[in-house]
Order: C-alpha cells, then sequence, then structure tokens
C-alpha cells in the first residue's frame, strides 16, 4: 500500500465517449425496440426546471460556500487549492432554489486536488479472505422467528390501514409491493435469484424485491416513461400520497379503477408524458400533489424525514412549538403504537433496500449493459477473456436525476424520500465500482505474470480487460460524484430538516468505506468537520460517526470480525488512517468537547472518536492538558453515561505503564493485575484530590464507577473478581502516583487506600448481585419494604460467591483492624460480611477467622460515632445472627456483649444525675432485680470518671448543680447521646429482647426503656424555661436551669434518638404479640370470623406495648411543651 491516495478524477476530464463503447449494446436494444421510443428514453432527464411552487427550504444558517471554506478550511496549505472547490460548489448553491442546481445536468469542472502523504500508514489484513460470492438465500433472516413475526404483523397492519382493498402488488403499485415484500417468495423466484444474480441476501425481503426491480428495470427497456411514473408513485405514496394521488400512468395499469357517481367506469386519464411536459406543468403538477398530501393522518404516513416515523415526528414538532415544557414526553412515548413504529422502521429498511437493489439492477440489466455473471464465476480461473465490462451508467444516472428533481421541493417529507432513493441508489452503484477496482486490481497483476512470461496474447487480453474495467469504473464513480455530490449532497447536507442533513452525511460516511480512495480526502471530510456544530445532535452524531467508522473498520479487519453481507463490498484494505490526520488536527478541540455535549448518545460516539485518535497515535503530538484532562475525568463523571465511563477508563488504560500489552503468565498474573489496580487507584486518587479538597470532602463514592466500568471490559473484568489481587493492592499500601509515576502527595495515598477499598466492597456487592439471588441480598430488609423483581433466580450457592466468601473472611479481620480509625475506610468493609455465603462459616478451619472478625466487628460498633458506619456494621452483625449455619450461636452472643454494653454505658451515664434516679424506674420495680443490682454496683463501685468507651461523668449530684454550664455536662450528654443511638440503631436491625433476660417476670428491656425515657424527661424538665414571675401584671421574667448551649444540643440529639428507640422496641413487641395471638387475617379468615359471629369483647388493660406506648407519649408532651407557658397560674388568655 503506497502512502498517498490517487487524487479523485476530476468530472470535466476529457475522455472516450461512452458511446463507443456500447455501440454493440446500442445495435442490440435499437433491434428490439423503435428508434423514437429509444430516443425519448435517453432524453428524459435533461430538461431544465425551475419550481415556483417550491417553499424555502434552505437551512436558516446557510452561508456561501465561500464562507464555509474560509471557516473550515482544513489546512492552510490546502487554501488555494480549496477556492476551486468552493467555486464550484458556490456555483451550484446560488441555484439551490430550481431544479436546474438539483438535477445532475452538468458536468462540474473543477480542478484536481493533490492531497499530502500521510506520515501514518495502516496495514490491514483481514482475517479471512472471503471471495465475493453471495450468500445462499436459504436462510435470508438473521432475526429470530418471533421478532420477524412481530414485524410482518405490523407491515400487515400498515398495508391494510393505508392500500385500498382491491390494489395488489406489481408494477401498478409498487407500495403494494414493498408492504408484500415480508411474504415468502416464490420457489421460482429464489431459483433464478440463486443462479442468476450475483447479489447477496442482506434480509428477508431482498429476493421479492429484486424480482419487483427486476420487472421495474424491465419496463424502462422498453417503456421508460412509464417506468418513471410508477417509481415516482412509490415516492409519493410513501409520504402519505394515496390511489388519488397517483400519476396516471395509462396502458391499464391505474392502480385502481375510477367511478362515477353513477357507478360507472370512467375512462382512464391519459399517461403523464415526464418527457414533454414543461416547467410550469411540472410545477403545478408537484405542488398539486403535496397540497393533497399535507392531510393525511400520521399513522398512515409510512416514511418521513423522521426515521423514528410520522407520528413521531408530529409529537416532536408539537413539543417543540411548547417551548420546551416540562411535560413533553421522552422519545419512546412519541412514537405513536407499538406496532406502527415498527411497521415504519421496518418499512424505511425496505424503501432503501428497494432502491438499492433497483441500482444494482438497472446497472446490470438495462439496456446496455451485458450480464456479468459469467464473468464474475470465471474471474478466478488462470485464463482470463478480454471481454469488455459493461454497466448501464446512463440508465442509473437518468433515475438519480429523476428523483433528485424532488429534493428542492418544500415539504421535508418528500424531499428525504427523494433523497433517500438517490443515496441509496449512488450507493449501489459505489458498490459495483468498487467490485470493478477489485477486478482491476486482480487484473493488473495477471497482466504484470504476462508479461513477465512473455505471453503477449494473454498479455494483450489482460490489457483489453483493464482498459474495460477502468472505463467502466470511471463512468461510475462519475454518476456518483457528478450527480450525487455535486448535484444533491452539496445542497442538502445543509438542509433546513436536520434529519435530512443527518442523512447525508451518513451516505458521505458510507461512501468513505465503500471508495476510500476517492472520498476519505480533505475535500469531503471537512463536512464532517464543519457539521459537528451542527445545532441538533442528530446531525453532530452522524458527523462524529463519519470520522469514527474508518478506524471501527480497520480496527474490525485487524481482529477477524466476520464482515455483514451488505459490507461485502467495502474497500477496508485500502483505507489509509493517516489521511484523516488534517481534519482531525483541525477539529480536535470540537471532538473533545463533544464528549460534554448534553445528549448522552454524542457523548458517547465522541469517546469511541477520541478513544480511536489515541491508540491511532493522533494524540501523539497533543501537549493540550485541557485536553487529556477533560477525557479523563469523564472515568469519573457521574453526569456521563455507563459507556461514555467505560470508554473513557480505556482512555485513562492506555496511558498507564501497568496496561502496556507484557507477558501474563500464570505465575505474574496476580502481580500483575494488583500492579493495574494500584495504577488505576493511584491515577484516581490523584484526579480527585486536585486542587484545595478536604481529605473528608473527597467523592471515593466515585470508586464505584470504576468497578462498573472494569465488569463492562472483557479484557479487565478480571481485575475486580480476583479477590488475591484487590486485597494484595490494599495491603501492599504504596504511595499513589500520578500517570508519570510521580508521587502523589500524603492526601492521594489516603485517598488511594479509600479507593481501593471501596473498589472492594463495590466489587463484592457486584458478583454477588451478579451470581445470587435477590432474597440473599435482602436477607436483612422488610420484606414490604424490598424492591423485588420478578426476574429469575439465580443459585446463590455458586463456586464464585464461594470463594470470594473465603478470600474476604480471611482477610476482613486484619483490614478492620487496620483501619480503624478511618472512618471512611471501615464504613465500606463493614458492609462486606453480609455478602458472605454461610456455608463458609462452618468451615472448621474458618472458625478462628470468623471469631475474629465478630470480635473486630464488635469493637468498631462500640467505638465508632459515624452513622453510616453504624448502620451498615449493625446490617452485618445482625445478618451473622441468621442462618442455619455453625456459628450462629457465636455471632449472637457477640452481639449480646454489645447490647448489654450499651446498656450499661446508658445506666451509668444516666444514674450520675440524682434527679434521674428519683425518677426512674428504678424507685418502681424489685430491687434484687439484675437490672438494678447492676446499675447500683455501676454506680457505687467506682468513681465518676473517665470510662473506656465513654466520656467522663461529672462530679456533680443533680443537673441543676453550678457547674451545669461546664465542658464535663456536655460530654457527658453527647456519650448519652452517642450510646442511645447505638442502641437505637440496633433496634431496628433486630429484635432486641433476645438479648435480655427477665429474671423474677421483669422484661428488662422495657425497664431499660423506661429508664431511658424517665432520664430523658427529667433532662426536658430542666431545659424548660421557668417563669419568675410574681403576678401577671409584672413584666415576663424566665430563666433557665440549663442553658449551656453545647448541653441543650446534646440533650435534644438524645430525645430524638431515645424516641426513636422506644418506638422500635414497642414495634417489636407488638410485631410479637401479632404472631402470638395469629392477629394477621387472610381474606378466609376474615369470612370464617364474620360467619360465626363471634364478638370478642375482651379488652387488654394492662400490656408492655400499652405502657410503652404511654411512655412515649408523656415523651412527647414534654417535647411539645417546652415553648408552651404554663399559663393556669398567672391567668393568661
Amino acid at each position: 500500500m503506497t502512502g498517498t491516495t490517487p487524487a479523485p478524477r476530476r468530472s470535466g476530464r476529457e475522455r472516450k465517449p461512452v458511446e463507443s463503447v456500447y455501440s454493440d449494446a446500442k445495435k442490440v436494444v435499437a433491434a428490439a425496440s423503435s428508434a423514437k421510443k429509444k430516443a425519448v428514453s435517453r432524453g428524459g432527464g435533461k430538461r431544465k426546471r425551475n419550481p415556483a411552487y417550491e417553499e424555502s427550504d434552505t437551512s436558516e444558517n446557510e452561508e456561501d460556500e465561500e464562507d464555509d471554506d474560509q471557516e473550515g478550511a482544513v489546512t492552510a496549505s490546502d487554501d488555494d487549492e480549496e477556492e476551486s472547490d468552493s467555486e464550484e460548489e458556490t456555483t451550484e448553491d446560488d441555484g439551490d432554489d430550481d431544479f436546474e442546481a438539483a438535477k445532475p445536468k452538468k458536468k462540474a469542472s473543477g480542478g484536481a486536488r493533490s492531497t499530502k502523504a500521510s506520515s501514518k500508514k495502516t496495514k490491514i489484513q483481514i482475517g479471512k479472505s472471503s471471495k465475493s460470492k453471495k450468500k445462499q438465500p436459504t436462510s435470508t433472516t438473521t432475526k429470530s422467528s418471533t421478532a420477524q413475526g412481530k414485524i410482518n404483523s405490523a407491515l400487515s397492519s400498515l398495508a391494510k390501514n393505508v392500500l385500498p382493498p382491491n390494489e395488489e402488488p406489481g408494477l401498478k403499485s409498487l407500495i403494494a409491493g414493498l408492504l408484500s415484500s415480508y411474504r415468502p417468495p416464490k420457489s421460482s423466484q429464489v431459483a433464478n435469484f440463486s443462479s442468476n444474480v450475483a447479489l447477496n441476501v442482506t434480509s428477508p425481503y431482498t429476493i421479492n424485491l429484486h424480482s419487483l426491480a427486476e420487472r421495474v428495470i424491465e419496463m424502462h427497456n422498453d417503456n421508460p416513461n412509464r417506468a418513471q411514473l410508477a417509481l415516482l408513485n412509490l415516492l409519493f405514496r410513501s409520504v402519505g400520497g394515496g390511489p388519488d394521488t397517483d400519476l396516471p400512468m395509462g396502458g391499464g395499469v391505474s392502480t385502481a379503477t375510477t367511478m362515477d357517481e353513477n357507478g360507472e367506469e370512467v375512462e382512464e386519464e391519459e399517461e403523464t408524458d415526464l418527457e414533454h411536459m414543461d416547467t410550469e406543468e411540472w410545477a403545478e403538477l408537484v405542488t398539486d400533489l403535496v397540497d393533497d398530501m399535507r392531510h393525511a393522518p400520521a399513522n398512515q404516513i409510512l416514511l418521513c424525514a423522521d426515521p423514528l416515523g410520522a407520528v413521531h415526528q408530529q409529537n416532536a414538532l408539537n413539543s417543540h412549538e411548547r417551548d420546551g415544557e416540562g411535560d413533553v414526553e421522552e422519545d419512546e412515548k412519541k412514537k405513536g403504537s407499538k406496532q406502527y413504529a415498527l411497521g415504519a422502521a421496518e418499512f424505511r429498511k425496505i424503501y432503501q433496500e428497494f432502491w438499492y437493489i433497483l441500482g444494482y439492477v438497472a446497472l446490470t440489466e438495462g439496456g446496455m449493459a451485458t450480464n456479468t455473471q459469467q464473468e464474475e464465476e470465471d474471474e478466478d480461473e488462470e485464463e482470463t477473456s478480454g471481454s469488455v465490462v459493461r454497466l448501464d451508467a446512463e440508465l442509473v444516472k437518468e433515475l438519480i436525476g429523476r428523483v433528485s428533481e424532488l429534493a428542492p421541493v418544500g415539504q421535508p417529507d418528500v424531499r428525504a424520500a427523494a433523497i433517500l432513493a438517490a443515496i441509496s441508489m449512488s450507493h449501489a452503484v459505489l458498490d459495483q465500482s468498487a467490485q470493478l477496482v477489485k477486478k482491476m486490481d486482480v487484473a493488473k497483476r495477471q497482466y504484470k505474470a504476462a508479461m513477465k512470461g512473455e505471453n503477449e496474447s494473454k498479455a494483450e487480453a489482460l490489457k483489453v480487460r483493464i482498459d474495460s474495467l477502468n472505463r467502466s469504473a470511471e463512468d461510475l464513480q462519475d454518476v456518483v460524484v457528478t450527480n450525487y455530490v455535486n448535484g444533491l449532497f452539496v445542497h442538502r447536507y445543509r438542509d433546513s430538516n436536520e434529519h435530512i442533513r443527518a442523512m447525508c452525511i451518513e451516505s458521505l460516511s458510507r461512501m468513505t468505506l465503500q471508495r476510500p480512495d476517492l472520498f476519505l480526502t480533505d475535500k469531503y471530510l471537512k463536512y464532517f468537520g464543519w457539521m459537528l456544530h451542527d445545532k441538533d445532535h442528530h446531525v453532530r452524531i452522524a458527523a462524529l460517526n463519519g470520522l469514527y467508522q474508518p478506524f471501527k473498520a480497520v480496527q474490525d479487519a485487524q481482529d477477524g470480525k466476520e464482515v455483514a453481507p451488505a459490507d461485502e463490498f467495502l474497500m477496508i484494505d485500502k483505507i489509509q488512517l493517516g489521511l484523516l490526520e488534517n481534519v482531525v488536527g483541525k477539529f480536535l478541540s470540537r471532538i473533545v468537547s463533544a464528549i460534554k455535549d448534553p445528549k448522552p448518545e454524542v457523548q458517547e460516539i465522541a469517546m469511541k472518536v477520541s478513544l480511536m485518535l489515541l491508540k491511532n497515535g493522533f494524540l501523539d503530538d497533543c501537549d493540550d492538558d485541557g485536553v487529556w484532562d477533560t477525557i479523563n475525568q469523564r472515568a469519573l463523571s457521574e453526569r456521563a453515561s455507563p459507556a461514555v465511563r467505560r470508554d473513557a477508563l480505556y482512555f485513562v488504560f492506555e496511558q498507564l505503564e501497568a496496561f502496556d500489552d507484557g507477558g501474563e503468565g500464570s505465575e505474574s498474573s496476580e502481580r500483575k493485575r494488583t500492579q493495574q489496580l494500584d495504577a488505576v487507584a493511584s491515577y484516581a486518587a490523584h484526579a480527585l484530590t486536585k486542587g484545595p479538597i478536604p481529605i473528608d470532602k473527597i467523592k471515593i463514592e466515585v470508586a464505584d464507577y470504576i468497578v462498573q466500568s472494569l465488569r463492562e471490559m472483557p479484557e479487565h473484568r478480571a481485575l475486580v473478581t480476583d479477590w488475591s489481587a484487590m486485597l494484595r493492592a490494599i495491603k501492599d499500601d504504596k504511595s499513589a502516583t500520578t500517570a508519570h509515576n510521580v508521587k502523589a502527595g500524603d492526601r492521594a495515598d489516603v485517598a488511594k487506600q479509600r479507593i481501593l477499598v471501596r473498589m472492594l466492597a463495590c466489587a463484592a456487592q457486584e458478583e454477588v448481585g451478579a451470581v445470587a439471588d435477590e432474597s440473599f441480598l435482602n436477607s436483612d430488609v422488610d420484606p414490604d419494604m424490598a424492591n423485588s423483581s420478578e426476574k429469575a433466580k439465580k443459585a446463590s450457592m455458586g463456586r464464585e460467591h464461594e470463594t470470594l466468601s473465603i478470600a474476604l473472611l480471611k482477610a476482613l479481620p486484619n483490614l478492620l483492624l487496620k483501619f480503624k480509625g478511618d472512618t471512611d475506610v471501615i464504613s465500606e468493609l463493614a458492609c462486606l460480611p453480609r455478602f458472605l455465603v454461610p456455608t463458609v462459616f462452618s468451615l472448621p478451619q474458618r472458625k478462628q477467622d470468623f471469631m475474629s472478625l465478630i470480635k473486630n466487628l464488635g469493637e468498631i460498633y462500640l467505638s465508632s460515632s459515624n452513622e453510616d458506619t453504624l448502620d451498615k456494621t449493625a446490617r452485618s452483625l445482625s445478618s451473622l445472627c441468621k442462618g442455619n449455619h455453625a456459628r450462629v450461636t457465636e455471632s449472637k452472643a457477640q452481639l449480646r456483649k454489645v447490647v448489654v454494653e450499651l446498656r450499661d454505658r446508658i445506666v451509668e451515664l444516666m444514674s450520675s444525675d440524682d434527679s434521674t434516679i428519683a425518677t426512674s424506674a428504678m424507685s418502681v420495680v424489685n430491687s434484687e432485680s439484675e437490672f438494678a443490682s447492676k446499675s447500683s454496683k455501676r454506680r457505687s463501685g467506682r468513681k465518676k470518671s473517665p470510662r473506656a468507651g465513654a466520656s467522663p461523668a461529672t462530679e456533680k449530684t443533680s443537673l441543676t448543680d453550678d457547674d451545669t454550664r461546664g465542658s464535663a455536662d456536655a460530654d457527658t450528654e453527647y456519650s448519652i447521646f452517642l450510646n442511645v443511638r447505638r442502641l437505637r440503631i440496633l433496634a431496628k436491625k433486630c429484635d432486641l429482647s433476645e438479648f435480655f433476660d427477665d429474671t423474677n417476670n421483669v422484661n428488662q428491656l422495657e425497664l431499660l426503656c423506661n429508664f431511658v425515657c424517665d432520664g430523658l424527661k427529667s433532662r426536658l424538665r430542666a431545659c424548660k424555661p421557668v417563669d419568675l414571675r410574681v403576678n401577671a401584671d409584672e413584666e415576663t421574667a424566665a430563666d433557665k436551669l440549663i442553658e449551656d448551649g453545647d448541653v441543650l444540643g446534646a440533650i435534644g440529639k438524645s430525645v430524638n434518638e431515645g424516641l426513636q428507640l422506644i418506638l422500635s422496641v414497642t414495634g417489636w413487641f407488638f410485631f410479637s404479640y401479632q404472631d402470638e395471638e395469629d392477629l394477621v387475617k387472610n381474606k378466609k379468615d376474615l369470612v370464617d370470623d364474620m360467619e360465626d359471629g363471634d364478638d370478642d369483647d375482651s379488652s387488654v388493660d394492662d400490656h408492655v406495648i400499652l405502657r410503652l406506648r404511654n411512655r412515649l407519649l408523656s415523651l412527647l408532651e414534654l417535647c411539645f411543651s417546652q415553648y408552651i407557658p404554663s399559663s393556669d397560674e398567672h391567668g393568661d388568655d
């Protein structure tokens, strides 16, 4: 492959007339039909028209091509050469409002462009060198039978909704033929297609559409006017027309019989003569047709500019007219009924395929074409004849010109249908030209071999064949460049309709793959760069995709991916990625900024382009840190979609040395993965600590995005499922470094450790969620509160789950000790025991690990003050007490120790105040109870000094002493608050009554709740202002027994936690009572009770639930009375 790409042939170049090549074919055609009819055939596409009826359809921001070239010139060195192209395009654009400009009548003249050779060369080796043999039509679809059945039903429904009852498929109604193309083809059609057609089966409709296209071209060879009328009727019927809008075809081929008011047949209108129709008549005809179609219901329009269908297009337009109100429906809801949306989308594909096949059949079966099937079958033979290759390029040129005449019409659906037809035929022409180029390359190699072997006769025959192939290929590319690109594309890529603009850019993207030697040049690549600035996201997506497709095609070829049947003729091997260097350099900043586009779809394709640019060396010379930071940060952005974050992480990996290709043997794989995990965490830590951000404000939770992205990478998924490597990365505790191996600092080191632990926790949760059923993850959640789904359950005891559980059980105890002082890390570690499969707890070799785990969890719970840490630790402790594993008894014993320790702390702290002791439940219960004796011993057995795990108590005798304002009071009240909070969190996760021994028929848990309630009530009374007035006439004078703000704040928090504690305990007692008394009734029990008619008037006057309820209400009453003055004494109103 050479480093340069030959410039496309100039359309104004002197060359041998086509007529000399087709002289033999012309004689055959002349013998078959009259000379007059043949003259009409070849003169039908060369008239001038100036449609006065059309509306303004150019983009509102349209400018002259000269201005566009000034803004978007790809390189400074090409400015002079670009002027000639700009003048050519400007001249054509000035006539955008008349048919002369839109119709490919004249060959444009312009200087040849010279493209500089790029230093970047890509050699492509396609995995399978497949011969150009078409696929067998026996299996025509890759879709499942169910999906295809729904599509067929949708097409059938559309046909019933659009077609009159007496309309049958055929030349008189091509629209019916397209709608019925889903029906199985006849055996004769299949046999004919298999033996005579060199075309791949790309859909279930290919064979039927080919038969229909053959009939159209057969008619065109005999009566061009009538065939073109049939095609125009197809176009108009597709965009909302009906039988009454059909152009009269004459010859007994009208779509429906016309009746007068008396029911008698009316004589058919005369066939519309397109050739002899003047400009005014043509303008009037099309204007009337468009006016008639304006009132067609949206659900009867088969094809429109919007690919999602006419219903969606109408709803989107209405939403735009409402100025973007907040209640605008989503795109999926705007599509209308599912059946219509499915049918409209499939009809669009059928419509495109029909015009593509029509272009192919016109080339191969037109009046001046020869049957090339035998040549294709014999192309690999050693002896190659010097036969002349003949394709009817003039017929395709005429058909493209005919539909292009409708491109300037003001109605966007008509424009879209016409442009889509022209694009499809142009793609068919380019595919055929690509085949000719490949044959020409083979013939040239054979010619060189014949010359070396001095076989003059064979060399002469090959030379004739090479010349024939070259002329035919030039004729075909002239059809596309002159008729479509210069005649249609240069005007419509700036159309006022965004979908038409996107359609044009997508067509150019396809052409860069079909003929990269012609279209993968700066002359055409510049359009992708210009349209990156378009205001509509559909166009921006198409422009970015145009830059992305060459990279993707080369990558797929290098990976040996199978080529789709529709892409078999793409010239991937001739793509030179270095040719994109100029356009990338010019528009790089816009490509990068598109990564933050408001539309996620634009972000995703922009991220893919950026990743391809990096992989192929286009960013090697980029020194702009803003470009690199913008892309790298998307890997951790919560505003980016998962696909963008995944590709951004790929982008980051390309910059990290740890991810460079290297040997990853079985022995070094764990070490390498550890290094890679450390590198990823270092990058994230460096990114999160950049700037003056406090270490406790760093968003460590974004590490979840890294785990989720890694799980979506097949080649890197093992990083977050190799638990040994993850634990090793945490234990190694290396210093965080940047991508350039520079130490990132102490803050980054702390952040890196937190990120690694967070990644471990998230990876464990994701893996358990993937292998375990939903009930396992929600085992500690109330079934009424859990978000259950109807999906099938997965086995929760898989090998992967067991491997994870063993690895975490071995490592967690040491990790809990190592990071005991880091709240953020401990919070993540504390949640992990819930994800362990219970069966590993019963293993004898894991008993010591389990005992260390529950012991450390208990110590963390008693010392932590962070609510998130307490919540996760409580969930883990309570979950370990459930199930039927062998360590349930040890788990309950450890949890009992935690509960008893919290009870004792609360009793000691609250008992340090005399007023609390005087009003506590201790005075009304048996003084010999276990609870009373323990609290008494605690108070009398040691001084009121600081104790382990609690703030020191004061030496005061009551809350009303003079030292109330001291700092020790605030510490004591804060300690009460923390311990009540810890007990409250446990009370919400499990039934605390299981951990209290009710000795002497005394409910110890109720006693504790009474004690807490009375202690809080005494504090509330001390907080309430005391009225110091002697009588009501005096000025207001009030004072508080407690005025210290810290003490008041701590008491308020304690009251809040105490209320929730008593409420939770009451709820557990009520749940137990319901279960014991069988109070939860189903419908059958209710019916039985009604039939029995037994009225249970028994009532309970004294029960633990009622007593706790009363305590709760009395505490609430004191809370509400804090700011309500006692007015009875002073007679205030």
